[in-house]
Parts: structure tokens; sequence; C-alpha cells
């Protein structure tokens, strides 16, 4: 992190493209006592979910920042916040040469689509994209991504929840460094966590679910947590290479964990 916010003092940049780990850097520096290039007049943030709370906090802190939504397949940007069209909570407005709609609930995305996925010929010469994201377009015309469709959980009484939702809200704590929502299937909703450092305490972490609770729907809040018994990794099979999480190889790897955080308020 330091090296980073080194290079940014000495670059002096006018903008930058962030993931959401590396905007928390900056508001956590910044908040520090660090000082923002005063060169800075963009910051896009994606790549993932971001916190409701981070971008105000960034934004309080005088951040020029605005989340957008891209992916590969469609030659990356697809949507972007801007100075004279921000709405938070959404990824921003689509760009002008690319076309979005909704197909049962899945961002369909047309345009500038890449040439196919190596030896997938079926991939080859499509102009339309499923993104495999669920979202909407309002009436404003701001596109809004709830979360991946695979990664949906739906609980045992019937209520849809996107776990990136939550899992960027606990996210939005410096002193969290991963976290997994869990709750399919089950009453209610518990949580796998890794602290940051060494020095944060369960009673840290405890207070933090609880104030991320306080903004959450009652079906979506965090009921019960552990600290994960081991860190996720792309090692371990629990990360891929670009550090998003392998959900399946979560669950399987930590099965233990998660039957032992449904027992606790059996």
């Amino acid at each position: 992190v330091q090296l980073f916010l080194q290079t940014l003092t000495r670059y002096q940049p006018e903008s930058i493209v962030l993931l959401p780990e590396l905007l928390l850097a900056l508001v956590t520096a910044v908040e520090s006592g660090w000082q923002a290039p005063i060169s800075l007049k963009f910051m896009a943030v994606g790549g993932s979910r971001v916190s409701t709370e981070l971008l105000l906090k960034a934004e309080g802190l005088g951040l020029p920042v605005f989340e957008g939504y891209g992916l590969s397949e469609c030659s990356s940007v697809v949507s972007l916040n801007s100075p004279t069209d921000n709405k938070l909570g959404s990824v921003g407005k689509v760009l002008p040469h690319l076309k979005v709609h909704t197909q049962d609930g899945e961002v369909v995305v047309e345009g500038n689509a890449f040439l196919g996925y190596i030896n997938q010929s079926e991939s080859w010469g499509s102009s339309t994209i499923h993104t495999g994201d669920l979202g909407y377009v309002d009436e404003a015309g701001f596109l809004h991504i709830d979360g991946r469709r695979k990664n949906l959980l739906i609980t045992s009484f019937g209520r849809n929840i996107n776990p990136e939702w939550v899992e960027s809200e606990l996210l939005a704590n410096p002193i969290v460094s991963q976290a997994i929502l869990i709750g399919d299937a089950s009453a209610y909703c518990s949580a796998l966590i890794q602290p940051r450092f060494d020095t944060v305490t369960d009673e840290m972490i405890d207070a933090w679910i609880q104030q991320v609770n306080k903004a959450l729907p009652d079906y979506a809040q965090v009921m019960s947590w552990q600290r994960f018994d081991q860190a996720l990794s792309f090692r371990a099979g629990t990360l891929t290479a670009n550090g998003r999480p392998v959900r399946t190889a979560i669950l399987s790897r930590h099965q233990h964990q998660i039957k032992a955080l449904y027992k606790e308020l059996a």
C-alpha cells in the first residue's frame, strides 16, 4: 500500500482505475493524514461490488470517486458514473456505443463484443453478451448490478439474497480482509471472516457486524460468524487468479465451519 501511495504522490495522475480493495486503502490513508494528489480529477472503481458506505466515505473526504461496470467480453467498460451523471448505488449510465437490457433478470449487453473464447467456436461472432450478472436499468437510465446469478442465495423462507451485496458492506471496514456470506436453504445468514491484522479482536469484528446489520433488512443480517480457519488464497484454490472467491471450493473446504455456524443458533 505504501508503494502505491508513493507512486501516486510521485506521478500526480489525473485519473486512476481502482478495485474496491484499493479504494479502501486510499480512504484509510486519507483518514490517517495522507494527502491525495491535487491533480486527481477522476477515480473509477469497479471489478466487484462497492459498498455504499465506502463510496460515501470517499466522497466525504473529497475523493472524486465514480463507480462503473465492465467485463472483458464487452471490451471492458459498459457503464460509468461521471461528475455530471452520478447516482449512488448504481454503476452509471451505459456508454453510448452499447445497448443493455435484461432477460429473466440477467443483464445482457449488445455492441462492442469480443471475438469469442479460444477453442469455443459457439462463442465466436456473437454481438450479444449474457453477462451472468443480475441487475436492472432504472427509469433515469442508470444501470444497477445486484450480483452474480450463480451466487444467489435462497433462504429457507424463500428470500433471495445476493451475497456480494452483504459482503461489500462487511469489507468496507479495513479490519476485514475477506468475507463470505452463507445462507442458502437456511433460516438465517452467517459469515466467514478473515481479519486483516493480528490485532483485530472478535469483539471488534462483532461490533462491526452489528453496525452493518443495522443497515440491512432482517433477512440479510449476519446472525453468526466465525474466523476462517485458513485464509482464502489462489494456492488453496479458494480464490481465482484475480482475487475473486471460488465459492464452491470455499463451501467444500470450510464445510465443518459452516455446519458449526448453524449449530450455534440451533
